[in-house]
């Protein structure tokens, strides 16, 4: 007797239908357990250990917080953020200020005393070394302010940027940047976190106190 086609194409489509809603209760309770606070060491493996590693490690990356401010190649001395440039040009960015953090997750922390400074532009690199000297003497860098301690914590104890916490630092640099010149700051801590690159562009009119985005 011959089969029913129609039958047989209907029962196909029933199993897949059937088959997604075991997926996807299958990862909706593995989210659960995997956001629960209390993930042992098996549950890293695959399938979902490639993520959850990643989430893991990624808690003592930096990111940005707010705006990167810029400032003109010109000494600030009766108003903050505080630096001497030895040879002003009214016409140049020279310094960048940034509120800086740890990435997602709640593990990890960055000695800010530890962390690499380079400024880069059109045909031009430098090293940018860290002092804690105010007013700043370019090129140096430096932490202008820390916030958000926890409580408990002192702000000054140490330079250990931790979760929760943000820093400000200023940047500044020997050579400034021209109006539409592209440059690039960026942050190196030691160990296993990623690099912290800000690329910017200088706009056309240097200003008192310039929003670089």
């Amino acid at each position: 007797m011959a089969g029913n086609p129609g039958r047989e194409d209907a029962f196909t489509g029933l199993e897949v239908v059937i088959l997604i809603i075991v997926l996807l209760v299958i990862a909706g309770g593995f989210f659960l357990f995997m956001t629960s606070g209390e993930t042992p060491g098996w549950a890293r493996t695959f399938p979902g250990g490639m993520v959850a590693d990643s989430v893991y490690v990624s808690g003592d990356h930096m990111q940005p917080v707010g705006s990167v401010v810029g400032f003109p190649a010109v000494s600030r001395i009766n108003n903050k953020p505080l630096f001497l440039v030895p040879r002003g040009d009214p016409k140049r960015l020279g310094a960048i200020q940034v509120m800086v953090s740890l990435f997602i997750g709640h593990t990890g922390a960055i000695d800010m005393d530890q962390v690499h400074v380079s400024w880069t532009g059109d045909g031009f690199s430098e090293q940018i070394p860290k002092t804690n000297i105010l007013p700043l003497v370019c090129p140096n860098w430096t932490i202008t302010g820390k916030y958000n301690m926890l409580p408990g914590h002192v702000a000054d104890a140490d330079n250990w940027m931790e979760p929760d916490e943000e820093f400000e630092i200023l940047v500044c640099s020997s050579r400034g940047v021209r109006p539409y010149e592209s440059f690039t700051v960026t942050l190196r801590p030691e160990g296993t976190a990623m690099p912290l690159p800000l690329a910017r562009t200088a706009p056309a009119r240097i200003e008192p106190v310039m929003k670089l985005g």
